[in-house]
């Protein structure tokens, strides 16, 4: 997960205006406030969180599963590909 820091006007733009997104991603957590106008953002779980909620229409306990499953992805091709590099250092 890589997560950067939005000032509140540069997050709103990031979905489109929809303040109840991001009302919704700070009371699920995907969103962490900052001191002073920032917020901490994973901006690809942002982005995947807007599809889901606003294009698919997928409620947040279905929204919390996809993203926790798609991180669980995303670190299961990062070892895959930290294993297949070690096993080609060894040969």
């Amino acid at each position: 997960m890589s997560t950067t820091r939005f000032t509140y006007q540069h997050l709103l733009a990031l979905v489109e205006g929809d303040q109840d997104l991001i009302a919704h991603l700070l009371d699920e957590g995907l969103i962490e406030r900052g001191d002073d106008d920032r917020a901490i953002v994973d901006v690809d779980q942002v982005l995947v969180a807007r599809t889901l909620w606003r294009d698919l229409e997928i409620e947040w306990p279905g929204i919390e599963v996809i993203l926790r499953l798609r991180d669980q992805l995303v670190e299961a091709r990062r070892r895959i590909a930290e294993l297949e590099a070690a096993l080609v250092t060894q040969r």
